[in-house]
């Protein structure tokens, strides 16, 4: 019997540590696991086949999703991080990241990873689609967390004490919000200098920061990768984490590392911190309560973590995640072509909260959700569709002719007569330029 194909879309830089886990598990649950690309994976993935989505905010992932689901392939978004609110509400008006991303999910299930995720997405209209599995890249960080004695400070108790101050992988979204972070980031430098030494404990500040933060303020960095690796490696060295809103928050809380959240912005947190720095006068009382410690405000932190990741003393997130792909599998094959409809709830987790979503009120700047006809509203996509691939064609015209032209350009350029001449005209015009732009500056 041919064994069924699950699919990540996308490259293997963006998929293949959020992968790893399941390809390991596949082994032994029936079924095959490739990664590929988005523009391959229409032509790819077939009746019977699953793909996995671990993002639907761009366009090459979006218009992959819904050309599978309109050919009655099941579709996953395995989410692999926390929710972000600059990243979901205040972008760039030229953000090329669709702004209602999972406003609804476009795939026929989402996978979550906790609790009050679930709750969240089900607030943005997507109750029936919600699955609570946890994060599969995280289970030996998690069962590591299930291992340790809750009355255990782990950790070390010699000089100095190791503060870990790092950044998401986007220190920002627009670019009032970066240089926030980077105020925040420096004030946390120059208030270190000036009190090296905190309740009698020598301070000592690892950074690991994002998009050249480091050379912003100028400290030497500690980042070498994105996948996780050397982040792992560094929290088992520190005795604290400061850190904008990231899934980072997350890792540290496993290992009972006190957690301070550093933002700048004055945002709503999905996933809240026991210690808060919004501006310069709190950076001194959170440091000072992450040195001493506080049995009350960790107890907090385990409550947000328990919330927001889901830590299952049964089952691995890994287990859950294959479980709920065999189930689509299954579901996918009874159905053998035909129009799919999953049940809710598929690993046993039904949520009692539907919020109510209104996207005329929430985005009423945008033209597309101004009506709630649905014919009208399929009419405006399909003209929208052709537009867009209109725009592809005679952007790919361009580029053959552009590519035409600079091959004449070339030929030109090496043949023994015109081109000596080219190359000569284009010197008296270079030091034409440069004598405009002399006699420009003594003007």
């Amino acid at each position: 019997m041919k064994r069924q194909k699950v699919y990540f879309v996308g490259s293997s830089a963006e998929v293949a540590h959020h992968a790893a886990p399941v390809i390991e598990a596949s082994e032994s649950s029936g079924f095959d696991l490739e990664i590929v690309e988005p523009a391959a994976a229409i032509d790819r993935i077939h009746h019977g086949d699953l793909a996995v989505f671990y993002s639907e905010h761009f366009d090459r992932f979006r218009q992959t999703c819904k050309e599978l689901k309109s050919r009655n392939i099941p579709t996953l978004y395995m989410i692999d991080g926390i929710l972000e609110w600059r990243n979901a509400w205040e972008n760039r008006p030229d953000e090329p990241a669709c702004p209602w991303t999972m406003r609804p999910v476009l795939s026929h299930k989402v996978a979550c990873i906790g609790h009050s995720q679930a709750r969240t997405l089900a607030a943005w209209g997507n109750g029936s689609k919600i699955e609570i599995t946890g994060i599969p890249r995280l289970d030996n960080l998690t069962n590591r967390w299930k291992e340790l004695d809750t009355g255990t400070d782990p950790r070390q108790s010699v000089h100095p004490f190791r503060i870990l101050i790092m950044t998401a992988k986007f220190p920002g979204f627009t670019e009032q919000q970066v240089e926030n972070t980077k105020r925040a980031l420096t004030d946390v430098k120059k208030f270190v200098e000036a009190c090296p030494e905190i309740g009698g404990r020598k301070v000592e500040l690892i950074w690991r920061l994002t998009r050249g933060m480091d050379e912003t303020i100028g400290v030497d960095n500690q980042l070498t990768d994105l996948c996780g690796t050397d982040l792992a490696n560094v929290l088992k060295s520190v005795d604290a984490v400061v850190t904008t809103p990231s899934t980072a928050m997350l890792e540290a809380m496993l290992l009972r590392l006190p957690v301070a959240l550093l933002e700048y912005n004055n945002n709503p947190h999905y996933i809240p911190a026991a210690w808060h720095i919004g501006n310069q006068s709190q950076i001194a009382p959170v440091f000072e309560g992450l040195v001493a410690g506080d049995a009350t405000r960790m107890q907090f932190q385990n409550d947000v973590l328990r919330d927001s990741l889901l830590i299952e003393p049964a089952s691995t997130a890994t287990d859950r995640l294959v479980e709920l792909i065999k189930g689509m599998l299954k579901v996918a094959d009874l159905a053998d072509g035909n129009e799919l409809h999953f049940p809710a709830a598929m690993l046993g987790m039904p949520l009692t909260i539907e919020g109510e979503f209104n996207h005329q009120s929430i985005y009423a700047g945008y033209a597309g959700f101004d009506t709630t006809d649905v014919a009208e509203l399929q009419s405006q996509e399909a003209h929208s569709r052709r537009v867009i691939d209109s725009l592809r064609a005679e952007i790919n015209q361009l580029e053959s002719e552009l590519s035409e032209a600079h091959r004449i350009f070339d030929q030109i350029h090496d043949h023994p007569i015109a081109g000596p001449v080219v190359r000569a005209r284009q010197r008296v015009l270079d030091w034409l330029a440069r004598f405009n732009q002399r006699e420009d500056t003594r003007q």
